[in-house]
């Protein structure tokens, strides 16, 4: 069976949470075997793949939209994914291709009101188009599954989702040094990775944590891009608690994997999730310590072996931070480094 798969987003971006899932995808369908074609914009960037399939340097609306869908015409897959934005809208017409792309939330519907522009009024329609025009769809948990079934009758596929080969034990690299960039201390902080954006609910964690950083000798670490969350009260929580939050922005995968294992805990206290890999990866890196808003999709993912928090109730939540008393999560904690490779079903 030939399989072309959209790599093309992964040319000139950060690599996070959509663009590792791909490139996890990727590497299992090489593994499984199948012919892989993947599609590329302007060069390879991961592998010297005899079959990879070139595009041009090309403007994005013209590459999403135009180019790619020609690039789907020519090879002649039998299967074409698209892990990570929606496929092109003229795609589904005159081409035996199955296009079946990943659904990985449903925040542009959910939050619609918090999404950029972009994901507003471009990546939004695109979607919604799939859900009727494509063969099937894919999605990385049961809970995103269950939403999904409410918006098409289309078949949903849960293939889940890796945590990076980049994670596994043998792969780390662990440098307390990383740390003097930072003029951070091991176990002297708390580390938040993610977007910094409404569905992250930054301004109830700020609420929550904030007399534990006042009052104690610890540091909150916000790693990730600055994002589209840019409400006043957010902006009035940074000033007051300067002194107490490091901002890092992007950073290096050594970097990364060494604030994960030095932090005293993980935490994020988002509002929803698709699937939440960050956790996963702290857990990968040796943090000690897991704490998360109770969501579903948490509990579908984390089980009993992490700390849960109310996204209603400041106080309770107020009160675990100034005890400290979190549990850990054991060292028998499987993280799923396999998952895509196990569930792929074409």
């Amino acid at each position: 069976m030939k399989i072309a798969i959209d790599l093309t987003p992964l040319h000139g971006r950060k690599w996070t949470g959509v663009e590792l899932y791909a490139i996890d995808l990727y590497h299992a369908l090489l593994e499984l075997n199948y012919e892989v074609i993947p599609i590329f914009h302007v060069k390879n960037d991961l592998d010297d793949n005899p079959n990879s399939f070139i595009i041009k340097p090309t403007k994005r609306l013209l590459l999403e939209n135009f180019a790619l869908s020609k690039a789907i015409r020519t090879i002649k897959a039998d299967v074409a994914l698209f892990p990570i934005f929606p496929p092109p809208v003229d795609v589904y017409f005159c081409c035996k291709t199955k296009i079946m792309p990943t659904i990985h939330d449903l925040a542009f519907l959910k939050y619609r009101s918090t999404i950029n522009f972009a994901a507003k009024y471009y990546l939004t329609p695109k979607t919604l188009w799939a859900f009727k025009q494509a063969d099937e769809l894919i999605t990385i948990s049961e809970t995103v599954k269950k939403q999904l079934q409410h918006y098409t009758q289309l078949t949903i596929k849960n293939w889940g989702e890796n945590i990076s080969s980049y994670f596994r034990k043998e792969n780390l690299s662990i440098n307390a040094n990383c740390l003097n960039d930072f003029g951070l201390q091991p176990d002297k902080y708390y580390i938040s990775v993610s977007t910094i954006e409404p569905r992250k609910n930054l301004t109830y964690l700020l609420d929550i944590i904030r007399d534990e950083l006042m009052q104690g000798d610890k540091k909150l670490v916000l790693v990730g891009r600055r994002g589209w969350e840019k409400s006043i009260r957010l902006q009035q929580q940074f000033n007051e608690l300067k002194q107490h939050i490091i901002f890092t922005e992007y950073v290096s995968m050594e970097t990364l994997q060494s604030l994960y294992h030095y932090a005293y805990a993980f935490v994020l206290m988002s509002l929803d999730e698709g699937f939440g890999r960050t956790p996963l990866e702290a857990i990968a890196c040796g943090c000690k310590r897991i704490v998360v808003s109770d969501i579903g999709i948490f509990h579908e993912v984390l089980g009993s072996d992490v700390n849960y928090l109310p996204l209603n109730d400041i106080e309770c939540c107020k009160d675990a931070f100034n005890k400290n008393k979190w549990a850990e999560t054991p060292s028998t904690f499987k993280v799923p480094f396999d998952v895509l490779k196990d569930r792929i079903d074409l």
